[in-house]
């Protein structure tokens, strides 16, 4: 009776193990997909504007970032596209998809449900913290009201969060003078920065330069524009 156990538990960790094999080969093939689903729903997404001026999008919550707010509604785009791509989250994909540049020329980009969970997760232990400390756990002045996270004050080790657009990199969390969590893509832009042939004007937000060659917008950021050659945030976000 314990040899038919053991075999059965043996049998089950093999199952499961096989199982976890095909998940994992699943998830890279998809994630080696994405570009090419970003234009599979970029080629639907003109196809749909030369018919209605109304972009396909959900509608967006109050107070919410820039690029988290014009959110693709595939169910208003049966017309031009079978089904959601298998890397959206609708599919069960890590991905929300995204359009940028919404006055001018609509362009199909991505934002990682992963990361944006993160943030959340570690926005509500900010909250947690105002409501018992009736303060905010802030620490060095990156900016006008913008500090770096204090995760000393919160009780933690500092916490790490890959940038989408440099493996090599993580951005600095920050927060605001009312607990509202933001990253910091400022190095990521002066690479950008200095592998541009020409520097853009200081008016200009320069968020754009990290979506405008890559598949992802920079969600949680704020405003970011150029002074002095240097990447700084916008008073006026």
């Amino acid at each position: 009776m314990v040899r038919v156990k053991q075999a059965v538990v043996l049998c089950l960790i093999v199952l499961l193990a096989a199982g976890c094999v095909r998940t994992e080969e699943f998830n890279r093939q998809v994630e080696k997909d994405l570009p090419q689903d970003i234009q599979r729903v970029q080629t639907a997404l003109d196809e749909y504007m030369k018919h209605t001026p109304v972009l396909p999008i959900k509608e967006a919550p109050a107070g919410v970032h820039l690029y988290q707010k014009y959110v693709v509604d595939f169910s208003k785009m049966q017309s031009v596209i079978d089904s959601p791509p298998a890397t959206s989250f609708g599919k069960g994909g890590h991905y929300i998809y995204v359009i940028v540049n919404p006055g001018k020329e609509p362009e199909v980009r991505v934002m990682d449900l992963r990361l944006i969970e993160k943030v959340r997760d570690l926005q509500s232990r900010v909250d947690a913290y105002r409501r018992e400390q009736a303060d905010v756990p802030k620490d060095k002045k990156e900016g006008p009201n913008l500090y770096s996270l204090d995760f000393k004050a919160l009780g933690e080790e500092p916490w790490t969060i890959p940038s989408p657009y440099s493996s090599r990199m993580d951005l600095p969390i920050l927060v605001d003078e009312k607990g509202k969590v933001y990253l910091d893509y400022r190095k990521d832009v002066m690479q950008k920065l200095e592998q541009a042939e020409e520097k853009p004007p200081e008016s200009k937000d320069l968020r754009r330069l990290l979506y405008k060659d890559s598949i992802f917008v920079p969600v949680f950021s704020p405003p970011i524009r150029l002074e002095d050659g240097d990447p700084v945030f916008r008073a006026d976000r």
